[in-house]
């Protein structure tokens, strides 16, 4: 009820900031377009000088300056890489003056060549939009996309200053910020937050989305008082576009390709058409995007453990490769995408919007596993190296076959209106609802045999190979049945539904000052729930081996180095299920933790309000004010319980975590020169706990030995910001900036992972739970270059640089908690860095670009980052550097014709994990070369 009371209140303040509109005021509207009346230019300045007013165009190139006194007035209009127009101007009291269309004339290098082609205009809308901004911002266009051959958001944000990635089958998926946890990161489609499907966090992974269907990318690394305080990080928001031909327009892409991971193709295809009506009031935009590949990896895990060696009398303590899993996976994805825009203009003031945005990814995956087991069986003293003995061992031996469906989808739907109030207030306003859902089925089928001895052959460092002594893996009768295991289904549900209502009004403190307060409230009612239906059959009554149901070879991996052999076969495994049903057996405990720990629904609501000032002497400028967000989170789970007796029995537990926060926030921009801005800017911000680590269940994962605990404890991290930019852009085009930022971090969350030593159960299983840390110190430094080589003579003003660096310096504390011996223990760690930061991030592009042709090659680089942490440094984990090397090249055949060629990881590099020492591989994955062909169109 507080809520809607305290919306009420914001509505009422609205009305009245609504009522104090300035007497004698007009205001000025137009649209800004380069290049023949085709192309409209963002981020122009559009300003009167004399009364040190001004405003800026929105992505569509439109623009709105109101509070404009009556009478005559000198506006000009600035855009970089244009020549500057002035227009005189002759302002009526409580009338629009509609300039219509304006066209600016494109700069020309000392030869009289005009240097505006579309790859660097593509760039000048995103640098535009970012001069002007009131925050530290990086804006990415759909042209400045297009000139990568990345093909989802994700890969296109990796170019951006301070964005490193996670891949998922060598795509790019999950976004980390300025060294920052990727849930401290917010992702929204044209202002609304996505839920989450992700089973680990709360962020979208953002290969779902096509990059192609956007008009813009935006990453606000510094937030003011009107953005989300929930964004430590920044927060990213994808723009759709809106119509903007008044002869309607189709533009597409037809492509093919291929993957060497399988030696597959790939099909890739685009169109989008916009239409505006002859009076400009109406328009429709409508999208579609299709893209189908078979990708996947060729990857192996390995578990290395301190153990002890020799006999028990005389026991001597080594490191030793425990287990090795081979896991290559073949996966068929198709992902679709589809957006539009419906907007209305009932005047140059005032217009309503409904935008639609649609995104599915399926994957369908075979995925194979061998897995080497030592079971810590290691006989001779100080030798981790032998696997048993002829006389017994512990060593197994295990092949599997999942079958797995995975889709994912998002549905994302806003309306809004915007409308200026007496000529001078502008109030928007809007609902959005955005649903996302993951939906899993797979069937698993385990054979395996015991009793083997094993050669451990480590001479290769990075491809450690388990030897059987006394077994022929190639004998597929020596493998007994498992176990039979269906996902039908696992589902992940989010929505979210937001409302909000924005006013500002311009304040008159001067003839030399411009000013505004601005205000506004939000509702946001989010909900998350996750299920799995599990039924796993452990038992066989009879005789059953693999070769009963063996299916094809499936070669070798890594170059040879290893024989996969024969599976299971999806289908003969499917049909001897159907048709033997009476002689599996369930096996009820696993069924019952599988199916039960899984289940949770959660509710959150929000209340945001803000109140904030804007304040502008000319060269000077800042925005200031204070954000109070609120936060009611109520959660029902299941909590496992075995009796003494040995039943087992799921308990549900309700709870919550209710917390607020006022967020303080102030920017400021100084004018060096038109084209060089000195910013600063300090804000508070907070990550909210995951909901899956927040629910105090216990999801057990018997496949990889892992449980996973939930924690009611947790509470928000908090964190203080501080940031300073240096930007200048060059005249004709490119930038150069240079950044500092500082982020003091409370009560951060981070991943406590531990051995389970008091269940017979999961004993020797590996538990993760979230819990708070203490306080965690970023430090960071981003430098950012662009420009086209245009002072060069001939073909050689064709080259430019697209460059970026970022270093990140963090250090935190954690405060470890478990059990040794039966004994409870904590110990503190200090000096910790984040978990996956990574100090050095940089991306390095050269390009050509001058005529009818283009071509880049780009490189981006990640260095070694932490994945997690134990009390024991011993099992820390790290994620190797890592380099990637792309390129695209494009031909204009005519103007609405273009050719283009792009490939992806040509060095073939793998991610590769280790633990604690880069002798000790935990993970190691290649994905492969990919590479399109196609045609882009337009007419």
């Amino acid at each position: 009820m507080k809520y809607y009371i305290s919306f009420t209140m914001v509505f009422i303040l609205l009305f009245t900031l609504t009522a104090t509109g300035q007497d004698n005021n007009g205001s000025i509207s137009g649209l800004v377009l380069g290049q023949g009346q085709k192309s409209p230019l963002p981020g122009t300045n559009v300003v009167i000088k004399a009364l040190n007013i001004g405003t800026t165009t929105d992505f569509d190139g439109n623009f709105l300056l109101t509070a404009v006194p009556e009478g005559k007035h000198e506006l000009k209009i600035y855009y970089l890489g244009f020549i500057t127009k002035t227009i005189e101007i002759d302002v009526i009291s409580d009338e629009n003056l509609n300039l219509g269309r304006i066209l600016l004339a494109p700069s020309v290098n000392d030869l009289g060549e005009v240097i505006v082609t579309a790859s660097i205009e593509g760039q000048q809308k995103a640098y535009n939009q970012q001069r002007n901004s009131d925050q530290i911002k990086t804006i990415v266009s759909a042209d400045l996309v297009n000139q990568f051959p990345d093909i989802n958001v994700s890969e296109a944000l990796q170019r951006v200053p301070g964005v490193n990635i996670e891949r998922n089958n060598g795509e790019g998926a999950n976004i980390r910020v300025r060294g920052t946890p990727r849930n401290y990161t917010t992702v929204s489609i044209d202002g609304a937050q996505l839920p989450t499907t992700d089973g680990d966090d709360r962020t979208e992974a953002l290969d779902l989305i096509p990059a192609e269907l956007l008009s813009s990318l935006e990453i606000s690394k510094s937030l003011l008082p009107e953005n989300d305080g929930d964004a430590i990080g920044g927060a990213v928001n994808l723009k759709t576009p809106t119509a903007r031909s008044k002869d309607g327009r189709i533009k597409g892409t037809l492509a093919g390709g291929y993957a060497t991971i399988f030696d597959r193709g790939t099909t890739r295809a685009k169109l989008r058409y916009d239409k505006r009506s002859k009076n400009d009031k109406f328009g429709v935009i409508v999208g579609g995007s299709f893209y189908n590949t078979v990708n996947g990896e060729e990857r192996f895990e390995g578990n290395w453990r301190r153990v002890e060696s020799g006999s028990s009398s005389n026991p001597e303590e080594i490191i030793a490769l425990n287990e090795l899993e081979l896991r290559p996976l073949l996966n068929l994805r198709t992902r679709f995408g589809a957006n539009t825009t419906l907007d209305y203009k009932f005047s140059d003031n005032s217009e309503i919007f409904l935008t639609g945005s649609f995104n599915a990814l399926t994957d369908e995956s075979e995925r194979y596993r061998i897995r080497f087991r030592a079971r810590e069986d290691f006989p001779e003293a100080g030798n981790p190296l032998v696997v048993g003995s002829e006389e017994d061992s512990d060593g197994r031996f295990r092949r599997d076959m999942a079958d797995v469906h995975e889709q994912r989808e998002n549905l994302t739907i806003t309306f809004g209106g915007n409308h200026v109030i007496n000529n001078s207030g502008k109030l928007d306003y809007g609902y959005s609802y955005s649903q996302s859902e993951r939906e899993e089925t797979s069937i698993r089928s385990v054979f395996r045999a015991q009793d083997i001895v094993y050669d451990i052959d480590l001479s290769e460092r990075d491809f450690p190979q388990f030897i059987p002594r006394n077994f022929d893996v190639n004998d597929y009768s020596l493998y007994e049945f498992g176990g039979y295991q269906l996902d039908d289904p696992r589902r992940i549900k989010g929505t979210n539904q937001t409302i909000f209502v924005n006013y500002e009004q311009p304040i008159n403190l001067g003839s030399k000052i411009t000013s505004s307060i601005k205000t506004g409230g939000k509702l946001r009612f989010q909900e998350n729930t996750r299920s799995l239906n599990n039924t796993e059959y452990g038992d066989y009554n009879g005789f059953y081996t693999m070769d009963q149901v063996v299916g094809d070879d499936q070669g070798s991996i890594f170059g040879g180095r290893y024989d996969m052999g024969r599976f299971p076969s999806p289908s003969r495994a499917a049909r001897h299920f159907r048709d033997n049903f009476d002689l599996y057996q369930i096996d009820p405990l696993a069924t019952f933790f599988n199916t039960e720990s899984e289940r949770y629904e959660t509710q959150e609501d929000i209340f945001a309000w803000y109140g904030q000032g804007k304040i502008d002497f000319g060269k000077l400028s800042g925005v200031f004010g204070v954000r109070y967000e609120s936060t009611e989170t109520l959660y029902v789970g299941n909590v496992i319980d075995q009796l003494i007796t040995g039943e087992v029995v799921s308990n549900s537990v309700e709870g919550g975590l209710n917390y607020d926060f006022f967020l303080p926030s102030m920017s400021f921009r100084y004018k060096l020169t038109d084209r060089t801005n000195l910013r600063a800017s300090y804000f508070e911000s907070f990550a909210r706990p995951n909901f899956i680590d927040l629910v105090p269940s216990e999801i057990r994962n018997f496949a990889n030995a892992e449980v996973r605990r939930g924690n009611p404890e947790l509470v928000p991290a908090y964190a203080r910001n501080l940031d300073f930019m240096f930007e200048h852009y060059f005249k004709k085009d490119g930038t150069f900036s240079l950044g500092l930022f500082y982020k003091n971090i409370d009560n951060f969350i981070f991943q406590q992972r531990s051995i389970i030593a008091d269940d017979p159960i999961v004993e020797g299983f590996q538990l993760i739970q979230s819990v708070n840390g203490d306080t965690a110190d970023v430090l960071g430094v981003e430098v950012a270059f662009s420009k086209k080589f245009t002072f060069l003579p001939g073909f050689l003003n064709g080259f430019g640089v697209y460059a970026n660096y970022t270093y990140v310096d963090s250090s935190s504390s954690f405060q470890f908690t478990g059990e040794e011996d039966g004994e409870p223990v904590s110990e503190l760690r200090e000096d910790v860095p984040l978990i996956g930061q990574a100090d050095h991030t940089w991306n390095a592009s050269l390009y050509y670009d001058k005529g009818k042709f283009s071509a880049r090659t780009s490189l981006n680089y990640n260095s070694r980052s932490f994945l997690s942490f134990d009390i024991d440094p011993f099992n820390d984990f790290i994620l190797e550097e890592r380099y990637q090397l792309d390129a695209n090249a494009s031909y204009k055949i005519t103007d609405d014709l273009t050719i283009f060629v792009e490939a992806q990881n040509l060095t073939d590099e793998p991610v590769i994990e280790f633990n604690q020492e880069r002798s000790r591989v935990s993970n190691y994955e290649i994905y492969g070369i990919s590479a399109r062909m196609g045609v882009n169109f337009n007419f």
